[in-house]
């Protein structure tokens, strides 16, 4: 399932991009490093921020390639291990921590302060909550682009129901 996903993913980005496996108008993705397929898709008009977010959280690296990093080593590497596909959460850590449920109503509807896109990209890259309190240490504080932090914080807020 995640080399389908990872394969249908790959496939979208090439096809915003007019490449093609068999060498389309720019070339075949192969012959391309990275560098230079992540700085077309940051200029082409087909950029897809939805489909960006969603790369994140599910295979913990953007459209261009580029892994996500993290202040200290993440136990794991993409959000979905921790936060589930459908963002429920639910993992239990060692320390008693227990993954949060990411998904919309958690966020916005139980909250007495609801997050907003600001305070969960604050919460992604600072590991402080909606509340201004730290999260637990198992939270990774992730290192992205702007652009990165706010695609995958819009995918969860707007994407996981």
């Amino acid at each position: 399932m995640r080399q389908t996903l990872s394969t249908l993913l790959a496939a979208a980005a090439l096809a915003a991009l007019g490449c093609s496996a068999d060498g389309g108008p720019h070339g075949s993705i192969a012959s391309q490093t990275p560098a230079s397929v992540a700085s077309r898709m940051a200029t082409t008009s087909a950029w897809n921020p939805v489909l960006n977010g969603k790369m994140l959280y599910l295979e913990g690296r953007d459209l261009g390639g580029h892994a996500m990093t993290a202040q200290k080593p993440p136990l794991f590497h993409r959000c979905v291990d921790c936060h589930m596909a459908n963002g429920a959460g639910g993992r239990h850590f060692a320390d008693g921590a227990i993954s949060a449920d990411l998904r919309h109503a958690a966020l916005v509807t139980a909250q007495q302060h609801p997050y907003t896109i600001v305070l969960l990209e604050r919460a992604i890259s600072t590991g402080v909550d909606n509340e201004g309190k730290s999260l637990d240490s198992v939270m990774p504080r992730w290192h992205l682009s702007q652009r990165d932090l706010h695609d995958v914080a819009q995918y969860v807020f707007t994407q996981l129901k």
